[in-house]
């Protein structure tokens, strides 16, 4: 796996970047988890600085990637997991942006959600960081996360369902909204292990 490559010195790099990526990203879904738990502001605005702590992040790895003439993985790969990433951070501030522009209280469906969330990046991490040494361990990492994916499908169903039990439209409305956000933050998570995946078959 890589072994091609494991004398270049940008091939460590470019696991790194994404690892620091990922941990970034992980970073604010523990945010954005505790604000639905606190219903803190400030934990909020720290969210909006993760965020853009990732776009660097992201930024540093594509610079790397239009500097190094051989990678270890392919540019489009690459760029393709990372972009993922990023979208996992993107939607996770959507979400807050949402509750804050709304003006809706997190509930005990959010909290719950975004728990799972968390539980997902921490794998990710995990796939990402033995990607170039433990395939078989990156394999069995992504797979975890994508059955994440299904519980958070599942929570936000049943929340959605509990939703429906009111009669105020413009509360079901907006707290729907937010789980459609939520939804998309783990399918997101989910397409950046596809794209973990086929890189590690590719190398295989």
């Amino acid at each position: 796996m890589f072994s091609f490559f494991k004398k270049k010195k940008k091939s460590d790099s470019f696991f790194d970047m994404l690892t620091r990526q990922a941990r970034i990203v992980r970073k604010g879904l523990k945010l954005l988890h505790e604000y639905c738990l606190y219903k803190d502001e400030e934990i909020a605005d720290e969210i909006i600085k993760t965020e853009l702590e990732g776009d660097m992040a992201r930024r540093v790895l594509i610079d790397e990637i239009d500097k190094t003439f051989i990678t270890p993985i392919d540019r489009e790969d690459l760029f393709k997991l990372s972009s993922n990433l990023d979208e996992v951070l993107d939607y996770a501030k959507t979400s807050v942006d949402e509750i804050r522009l709304f003006g809706i209280t997190p509930n005990e469906e959010m909290v719950e959600v975004t728990a799972v969330l968390l539980n997902m990046t921490e794998h990710i991490i995990l796939a990402i960081s033995h990607m170039e040494k433990n395939p078989s361990i990156a394999e069995d990492e992504a797979i975890f996360v994508k059955g994440l994916e299904n519980k958070v499908g599942n929570l936000t169903v049943r929340a959605l369902a509990t939703l429906f039990d009111s009669d105020d439209f413009n509360m079901i409305f907006k707290y729907r909204e937010i789980y459609r956000h939520l939804n998309r933050t783990a399918d997101v998570a989910d397409l950046a292990m596809d794209s973990l995946l086929r890189i590690l078959v590719k190398h295989s």
